[in-house]
Parts: C-alpha cells; sequence; structure tokens
C-alpha cells in the first residue's frame, strides 16, 4: 500500500488492523471508553487511541492482548483469524517501514557473503586436500 500526494500511508500490517478491528469491537460492545481501556492496560492515557489509529505506529503487544483478554473474560485466540490470513504480512511489515527493510536487505547481504566465502574455504581446502594427495602419491612412485 503505497500513498499518493496528500494521503496518510497506514503504519499496521493486515494482522495488525485485524487484531485492533477486533479490540475495538470489544470495546465499544461493552461500553469501554478508550481511556478506561488505557489505564486497565497501565499505559498512557491515549494509547488506545493511537493503537486505533491505522495511521499510527502504537499498537498492541501479546502482553496487551492477554490482559485485554483478562479484561473482557474472553479467550485470547478471540483477538486472531481462525485461519492464516492469505497477505504476506512480514513483507507487508518491512514495506510499511523502509529502516527495517534496509536493515533485512543487508543481514541477507551479509549471510549470502558469508555463505559464499565459507564455500569457497571448503573449496580452497578440497582441493589443497588433493593436491597433497597427488603429491603424497607421486612421492612413492
Amino acid at each position: 500500500m503505497t500513498a499518493t500526494q496528500g494521503q496518510k500511508k497506514t503504519l499496521k500490517t493486515e494482522i495488525e488492523l485485524f487484531i485492533t478491528n477486533k479490540v475495538k469491537e470489544l470495546r465499544k460492545a461493552n461500553n469501554i471508553g478508550q481511556k478506561k481501556l488505557s489505564l486497565e492496560l497501565r499505559l498512557s492515557i491515549s494509547f488506545v487511541g493511537r493503537a486505533e489509529n491505522p495511521y499510527s505506529k502504537a499498537k498492541y503487544n501479546l502482553n496487551h492482548i492477554n490482559e485485554i483478554a483478562r479484561f473482557f473474560n474472553v479467550p485470547f485466540s478471540y483477538f486472531f483469524p481462525e485461519t492464516h490470513l492469505e497477505k504476506d504480512c512480514i513483507e507487508e511489515y518491512l514495506d510499511i517501514h523502509p529502516k527495517a527493510k534496509a536493515r533485512n536487505e543487508k543481514m541477507m547481504r551479509d549471510y549470502e557473503e558469508k555463505a559464499r566465502k565459507e564455500r569457497e574455504a571448503k573449496e580452497k581446502a578440497k582441493k589443497e586436500k588433493a593436491a597433497a594427495k597427488k603429491k603424497a602419491t607421486s612421492k612413492k612412485k
């Protein structure tokens, strides 16, 4: 999802929005305000409002979800879809957060470079061993 001139960019993935909407539904169904829920979670008064805003980076973590489930007396699973979402939420997250994407790409390049060097070192050692073996058999003759 990309933003055009003048539009805000959503800062949450599909799964984060799903969870946020489930909390919001439950909160409204029980006539609980954002402030009250923030206080129940022992967070800043504005946290729930920011978590419910798709243009804010604030989101619930697993500890928050557990406390919300306890507060409303619902199962933890209430906040998750019955099956996985079809969208690749990690790719979506990396698209939303370019710094995380850059770190991930650097990590992958570093990993590939290390693997390449290890392969080259193994090949070199194998060639050296073969050459030493060949030299040893030629000395015996």
